[in-house]
C-alpha cells in the first residue's frame, strides 16, 4: 500500500458541533442507545466526523438525518461538517479531525481531485475513512492505504442513461434536447454526462442543442435555463443531472406555460410533488441519500472495531431505481420524507454486530477500477495495485457480488418498486 505523507498546517476549528440545530427537516426519532455491556463494540462512546459539501438540497438533508439516526443506534458522537464545495474548507476539516482525535470519518467530496490529498491526511493519522460519490480517477483505496476503508457510488452512467431513455421515449424518439449537467470535476457529474451521451447514441433523432453546467443547484441553474429556453423555445425534453437543478427547470417551464418533460436524479421531495401534480416532471432516479449517509458510517464503525473488507468490497456500486409514476412518487415520498424515521434496521448493516446475519438492505456489487475509469487516461507509469488482478483472477469479485446478493434480504422499497413502470423498479447497477 502507498501511504501519503503530508505536512499538516495549523488546523482550523471544526465548523459546527454535533447536536446543533440544522435545516434538515424532522429531527431523528431514534433514541440514543444506552450500552451497559463492556463487551459490546458500542460501549465506548467515540466521535465520528460526517463531512459533505452542501445541506441545501433534500439529498444531503436525508443523508444528514439518517446518519444521525445511525449514530444514535451505535452510540457514536457525530460531528457534522459542511464544506460548501470548498477544497480549502474540506482540507481544514480533515486537518482539524486529526488534532481533535476523531475516531472515524465519512465524506462526500464535491471535487474528485481533492480525495487523494484529504484522505491522505486521515490515512497518515490512522483514522478509518469512507467516502461516496466522487473520487479522483485512478486513485483507489488500495493506493491510499488501509485506512481508506471504502468508496461507494451509484452507477452514474446507468442512472443517467435510464432516465434519458424514459425521456427520449416520451419525446417519441426525436426532437431537441437540453442537458443541464452538474458540477464539472465532480465524478458523479462527469459520469452522468457519459450516460447521457450513451442514451443519445441510441436515439440518433434526438438532438442535444445545449449542455450547460447547473452546479447541482437550483440557484445556479435558474438563469441558465431561462437563457436556454429563450434560445430554444421548441425544446422537446430536458435532463438534469440532479433534481435540485430539475426543480429550477420545472419552475421555469411552468412560468412560461411550456409542457416539456423533465427528468432528473435524486428523487427530492419537491420533484416528487411535481410528478404527482402532472405536467413537466416525468421521472427521477433514486440513489437513496439517506441510506448512503448511514451506510458509509457503518463501514467506518466496523473498521474502527477491526473489521477488514476484502479488495472488491472497498469500491462498490450501490443500487437505486427509477421512480417514474405519480403513484410511485407518492409512495416514495411517504416512506422517505414523511415518516418519523427511516425504514432501516441499522444494526443489521454491521458485520461486527451481526457477523452471521448482516443485511445491507440495498443491492451492492464491486466496482472494477479498470472499467470504472476506462474513459479517463491513466497517469504516466500508473498501474493498479496488484491485489486487484489477484482478486479478479481468483474469482473474488464474483464471490463478493454473490455474497451481497445473498445478504440483501430486507428491501425497504419493495412496495414502491411495484408501482414503477420502467423495468419493474429494478435496481440500476
Amino acid at each position: 500500500m502507498v501511504q501519503i505523507g503530508l505536512t499538516l498546517p495549523v488546523a482550523a476549528p471544526l465548523l459546527a458541533a454535533c447536536g446543533t440545530a440544522s435545516n434538515t427537516g424532522a429531527e431523528s426519532q431514534v433514541p440514543a442507545v444506552e450500552i451497559t455491556d463492556p463487551n459490546d463494540p458500542r460501549f465506548e462512546r467515540r466521535t465520528v466526523l460526517d463531512s459533505f459539501y452542501t445541506l441545501d438540497n433534500d439529498y444531503f438533508q436525508g443523508w444528514d438525518r439518517a446518519s444521525r439516526e445511525m449514530c444514535a443506534v451505535y452510540n457514536l458522537e457525530r460531528d457534522r461538517q459542511v464544506d460548501n464545495s470548498s477544497v480549502d474548507a474540506l482540507r481544514g476539516i480533515f486537518e482539524a479531525a486529526v488534532t481533535r482525535q476523531i475516531a472515524g470519518v465519512v465524506n462526500a467530496p464535491a471535487v474528485a481531485a481533492s480525495t487523494p490529498e484529504v484522505i491522505g491526511i486521515t490515512q497518515q493519522a490512522g483514522i478509518p475513512t469512507s467516502t461516496a460519490w466522487s473520487n479522483a480517477p485512478w486513485s483507489t483505496p488500495l493506493d491510499i492505504g488501509d485506512y481508506f476503508v471504502s468508496y461507494q457510488a451509484g452507477n452514474d452512467e446507468a442512472l443517467a442513461r435510464a432516465v434519458c431513455e424514459i425521456l427520449f421515449k416520451e419525446m417519441g424518439g426525436k426532437g431537441k434536447f437540453i442537458h443541464i449537467e452538474g458540477l464539472r470535476g465532480n465524478s458523479s457529474s462527469d459520469r452522468r454526462n457519459v450516460g447521457v451521451d450513451e442514451a443519445l447514441a441510441a436515439y440518433p433523432n434526438v438532438q442535444m442543442v445545449a449542455r450547460e453546467e447547473g452546479g447541482f443547484s437550483r440557484s445556479v441553474t435558474q438563469p441558465v435555463i431561462e437563457s436556454l429556453l429563450t434560445a430554444h423555445p421548441d425544446v422537446a425534453g430536458i435532463m438534469c443531472s440532479n433534481d435540485d437543478s430539475a426543480i429550477a427547470v420545472v419552475n421555469a417551464l411552468e412560468s412560461r406555460n411550456m409542457q416539456v418533460p423533465v427528468v432528473g436524479i435524486d428523487v427530492i421531495n419537491e420533484f416528487l410533488d411535481a410528478m404527482q401534480r402532472g405536467g413537466t416532471a416525468l421521472a427521477s432516479a433514486a440513489p437513496h441519500g439517506s441510506w448512503l449517509g448511514a451506510y458509509c458510517m457503518v463501514k467506518v464503525f466496523d473498521a474502527m472495531n477491526g473489521f477488514q473488507l476484502t479488495v472488491p468490497e472497498r469500491m462498490m456500486y450501490f443500487g437505486g431505481f427509477v421512480v417514474d409514476t405519480p403513484e410511485a412518487a407518492a409512495a416514495y415520498q411517504d416512506l422517505m420524507y414523511k415518516a418519523e424515521r427511516f425504514p432501516f434496521d441499522y444494526e443489521k448493516w454491521s458485520r461486527v454486530l451481526h457477523p452471521d446475519d448482516w443485511d445491507p438492505q440495498n443491492s451492492l456489487r464491486p466496482i472494477d477500477p479498470n472499467a470504472y475509469w476506462a474513459n479517463y487516461p491513466k497517469p504516466a507509469g500508473y498501474q493498479l495495485p496488484p491485489d486487484y488482478a489477484t482478486a479478479t483472477d481468483s474469482g473474488e469479485f464474483q464471490r463478493i457480488e454473490e455474497m451481497y446478493k445473498t445478504a440483501f434480504k430486507i428491501d425497504p422499497w419493495k412496495d414502491i418498486r411495484k408501482l414503477c413502470k420502467n423495468n419493474g423498479g429494478a435496481d440500476v447497477l
